[in-house]
């Protein structure tokens, strides 16, 4: 194989690599998009999105198992076929329940791809390139990772939500047509047998029911008991998968290769980067959109930063993994990881968008570093278990960033919903405290009921109650019955009082005098007038003091989240000093 064909093959090679990950990110900000076009709940629509995750997360191990077996390249041209036309369904989609059963296949599709892709490019450039190899498809990932909300938006603002999935299908045929003229097959000679169907039905059920019960427990709730047994079920039914394992003569998963400390380690390492990466891209998502209001488009490019950071980083990486091994390199990774998620705990309401980019590029150099682990995954294994090693690695990330999500994004409706009711004690006790009258308190009063009476929730205030408050606000205060004098001290209570005092003057002078009458009832006038406003700024300085309440609260109720997430990570780091033989002997 000449020079010029390896590199195109592996062109083909990152073209599917990218399509297959970056459809799992992309979909996200197209679902209003979809739940208005076929009237359908947020509930119902968002499992356009889980369903692709959950199919990642539980084929690619046997989809890497069956591409070793039975021919890398005819799986890989199986499984484009699989990504490409199921993409092609998606977008002709007449229903949600259509769209949704495409989803699964398309997400098949993907994790067959993803994890060949890797030992395609090894058998192409030799195991001597591995680094590289693995270097370039660890930046591709990240970059589609990170790139798929930013390209999602850009479609949806100049065409309709369809090509979304659309983009995929003439990607799909340069991809498929490349690798089936330009790539020779190969295999892990050392298989013989059959595919172990037991073994593969109790994986699919277990990683299925743990991988369902992560990403749906927020939604059903932890106590439910459809979550609880698919949890459990899936621990129990895992469990039965490695005890068959160990018996059967040609297993699904060689359970030795976990004997190589290297894979294990390396595969908790990029599970959590999997799992840190829901941080910077989900939790800071939602701040940026849901407290900040800035559009979803917007938010997604203040994100992308994290995924060109990662670009540069990992090749830095790599390059030090060649020199000084895994171990310092990941360790690095992790420690950074977890200052970056230190970093963005302290984001307020009020940090500018330049310190919030500079902290996700941190993040960047942290996760790039930390993804060498891929690269030493498979570094001590045979040539031939590159396949299974990737599919491992590759889906202990998918399982990393579920986990992340079910415990995060938990997390983060606990301290919000934490929030509100301390927002609403404080928003209380605010207008309470302001010299309003009793008909503006009590409007405010219900108003601010209405305003967090919701829970599990990020989005605090919605435009709509936001102006529903304000409105019935105003028209409260249009009512000049018991009107609040000017609070003491102020300028107007001062004014006020000498208005009085004409008006007390006046009154006493306006018996048989029509012209003080009139000026007598203009005084009046003005007096109420006085109130009003005295009121008005009294309501402006209790909004404003609501506000101020609610943005700390709610700054607090993120950064908490991001301390739990940088926690975990920290305190998992040491995984980091298994991930290289020669680092520990050494």
């Amino acid at each position: 194989m000449s020079k010029a064909t390896k590199i195109i093959s592996f062109i083909g090679l990152t073209i599917a690599m990218f399509m297959g990950t970056l459809d799992s990110t992309i979909v996200n900000i197209a679902l209003p998009q979809i739940m208005t076009h076929f009237d359908a709940s947020l509930t119902d629509t968002s499992w356009v999105a889980t369903i692709y995750t959950l199919a990642l997360a539980v084929f690619m191990i046997t989809g890497s198992k069956i591409a070793d077996r039975y021919g890398r390249k005819k799986i890989m041209l199986l499984g484009l076929a699989l990504f490409g036309g199921f993409s092609a369904a998606c977008m002709l989609a007449t229903s949600l329940p259509e769209l949704i059963a495409f989803r699964f296949f398309q997400g098949l599709g993907g994790a067959i791809i993803t994890p060949i892709v890797l030992p395609m490019g090894i058998e192409i450039f030799g195991k001597a390139h591995m680094s590289k190899i693995a270097s370039v498809v660890g930046a591709v990932t990240a970059l589609a990772a990170a790139g798929g909300p930013p390209i999602g938006g850009v479609i949806i603002k100049y065409a309709s939500w369809r090509w979304v999935f659309g983009i995929n299908v003439p990607l799909t045929i340069a991809a498929f047509l490349i690798m089936a003229m330009g790539v020779r097959e190969s295999y892990d000679e050392s298989l013989a047998g059959r595919i172990d169907l037991p073994g593969t039905i109790l994986l699919t059920l277990g990683l299925g029911g743990l991988t369902f019960g992560l990403l749906e427990g927020r939604q059903y709730g932890w106590q439910s008991g459809i979550i609880l047994g698919t949890l459990i079920g899936g621990v129990l039914v895992i469990g039965l998968f490695i005890f068959i394992e160990s018996k059967v003569k040609h297993p699904l998963l060689e359970l030795d290769l976990f004997r190589e400390k290297t894979l294990t380690a390396s595969s908790l390492v990029y599970f959590l980067t999997g799992f840190a990466l829901v941080s910077p891209t989900l939790i800071l998502n939602y701040f940026l959109q849901d407290v900040l209001n800035d559009t979803a488009l917007h938010a997604a490019l203040i994100i992308v930063p994290v995924s060109l950071t990662i670009m540069v980083a990992m090749p830095l990486g790599t390059k030090l993994f060649d020199q000084v091994g895994a171990v310092l390199v990941t360790l690095i990774g992790l420690l950074v990881m977890a200052a970056s998620l230190l970093l963005l705990s302290f984001i307020t309401t009020t940090t500018p968008k330049a310190v919030i980019i500079t902290f996700l590029v941190i993040h960047g150099v942290g996760f790039g570093f930390s993804s060498v682990s891929l690269v030493a995954s498979v570094k001590h294994l045979p040539k031939n278990k590159s396949g299974i090693g990737s599919g491992i690695v590759n889906a202990a990330r998918q399982i990393g960033t579920c986990l992340g999500i079910a415990i995060l994004v938990t997390v983060l409706d606990n301290n919000v919903n934490t929030a509100k009711q301390h927002i609403h004690q404080d928003a209380i006790q605010i207008v309470d405290r302001q010299q309003l009258s009793p008909k503006v308190k009590k409007v405010a009063h219900q108003q601010l009921n209405s305003l967090f009476s919701t829970t599990g929730s990020a989005k605090l205030i919605t435009k709509n109650k936001q102006t529903n408050l304000r409105r019935a606000l105003k028209q409260a205060a249009k009512s000049q019955v018991d009107l609040p004098q000017p609070q003491k001290g102020t300028d107007l209570y001062q004014v006020y009082q000498a208005q009085k005092k004409l008006a007390l003057a006046t009154d006493n002078l306006k018996a048989g005098n029509q012209q003080l009458q009139k000026i007598s009832q203009g005084q009046k006038k003005l007096l109420v007038g006085l109130k009003q406003l005295a009121q008005k700024e009294a309501l402006t300085t209790a909004l404003r003091k609501i506000k101020h309440t609610k943005n700390q609260q709610i700054s607090q109720a993120f950064s908490h989240t991001h301390l739990v997430g940088a926690v975990i990570v920290l305190i998992l780091s040491p995984i980091a000093l298994l991930t290289d033989r020669k680092s520990l002997k050494s």
